[in-house]
């Protein structure tokens, strides 16, 4: 079923409805103004068209349930509307001319004869055009036609009922065959607009179900993504950790029947390794949380995390963290992110002493170096079960970033992140 007329659609028919009422009351005060006579007897089918045209424009159909009694009402009043003005062109040219004639004031500031009256008043014709083009917007082709065709048979058929010496009809013919193509061109044009407006519209709802769609897999990804860089993590830390524990404390219960101490030793290095688990366990609980890029933004939820895991491991630090823009939401997370990460790994694996950061800030793109002192590693014989880089070539990877890596054994290791910067990954505040 055709969508319903919209409520501006409604309201445009309703100023036009209230326009005609007026444009009859400023006819009645100029008959008034050149006369002395209201000329209620020539208006009196106007007004009463006017008004009932109104009244059916008012909110009935939200008394019904029925979807169809929209379409109903103002298809009612369409119709009302057209064949209302031959209402009012009939029962105008039935009014008594007589009384114009005689009156001295109107002969001499007007002099109009009959004819001159009945083709002013004939000029609300041109309301005509009002529920044709609103019906040929509503209602596409059918509705140009069907008002049109209309329109046009009663305007044929006027003469029928109209006293012979109403008009000029070589007069008449002409100005209804000019009504009627200007009718038709502007019907014309704006069932054109509307069958466009509607065809974008339906490519729009289109496009946008399907973007529904496409964020629904992008965030199914995502927690697929992130449930396994923290599978990775939890591999790389809790899982060890609790996996040494228990080879240590096998070799306790068998050494507490041969060597109380050396099982002491393995008992506190245990502990040890708990502890350390623990502290990883609960890293990775807050590696889940964004408050600090909610509550800092990224530049400052950087410089103090950076600050944080110095301080913890006593590195020598040299830290260059420019201003840097706001960015789309999950571009700062993932930067977060792999910063975060980038700088765990030095703290698990490196064994560094030093450590230099730096995020430098141009208007193509955002580049971030994170450089150790440590041990350095053979980026191509890797352990298949360390995660760590793959998790942050991943996070590069959704964002459009680059991710290189340089290390050598006992040259430490370099990390780079280059993320470009796009209307797509800057946050629009004004927008």
């Amino acid at each position: 079923m055709r969508a319903a007329p919209s409520q501006t659609w409604i309201n445009t028919f309703m100023i036009a409805a209230c326009l005609k009422v007026v444009g009859i009351f400023v006819a009645m005060l100029t008959a008034w103004v050149n006369s002395g006579d209201w000329a209620i007897n020539r208006w009196w089918g106007g007004l009463v068209t006017g008004f009932l045209l109104i009244a059916l424009l008012l909110p009935w159909h939200k008394r019904f349930a029925n979807p169809r009694a929209i379409h109903v009402q103002m298809i009612a009043a369409l119709i009302f509307a057209i064949v209302g003005h031959q209402f009012d062109l009939i029962q105008s040219s039935y009014a008594n001319f007589d009384l114009l004639a005689a009156n001295e004031r109107f002969q001499l500031l007007i002099g109009w004869n009959k004819f001159d009256v009945n083709n002013v008043h004939a000029l609300g014709s041109l309301f005509v055009i009002v529920p044709v083009v609103l019906a040929s917007w509503q209602y596409g082709f059918v509705g140009m036609f069907g008002s049109l065709g209309l329109a046009g048979a009663l305007y044929v058929g006027a003469p029928l009922w109209l006293p012979s010496d109403t008009f000029n009809w070589w007069f008449y013919a002409v100005r209804g065959f000019v009504l009627l193509g200007v009718t038709l061109i502007l019907a014309t044009i704006v069932t054109n607009l509307g069958q466009e407006q509607r065809r974008k519209q339906a490519q729009l709802a289109a496009a946008n179900a399907k973007l529904s769609e496409q964020a629904i897999v992008m965030e199914q990804l995502a927690t697929s993504r992130e449930r396994n860089r923290l599978a990775r993590e939890l591999h790389d830390t809790l899982a060890h950790t609790l996996s040494g524990t228990a080879v240590q404390l096998g070799a306790v219960e068998m050494l507490l029947q041969h060597d109380v101490k050396a099982a002491s030793a393995e008992i506190a290095s245990a502990k040890s390794q708990v502890r350390k688990g623990l502290h990883e366990a609960r890293r990775a609980i807050n590696a889940l949380r964004a408050t600090p890029l909610e509550e800092l933004g990224l530049t400052e939820a950087l410089r103090q995390h950076v600050q944080a895991v110095t301080e913890r491991n006593g590195w020598t630090l040299q830290r260059n963290i420019e201003t840097l823009p706001t960015l789309a939401p999950h571009v700062e997370q993932t930067i977060y992110r792999i910063v975060e990460e980038a700088l765990s790994n030095i703290e698990r694996h490196a064994g560094a002493s030093s450590v230099w950061i730096s995020a430098e800030n141009t208007a193509q793109s955002l580049t971030f170096t994170i450089r150790d002192n440590g041990i350095g590693f053979d980026p191509t014989t890797q352990h298949a079960d360390r995660f760590g880089l793959v998790g942050m070539n991943e996070r590069a990877a959704l964002i459009a970033g680059v991710l290189t890596v340089t290390s050598k054994r006992e040259r430490g290791t370099t990390i780079q992140l280059t993320v470009p910067i796009s209307p797509l990954s800057v946050e629009h505040l004004n927008g």
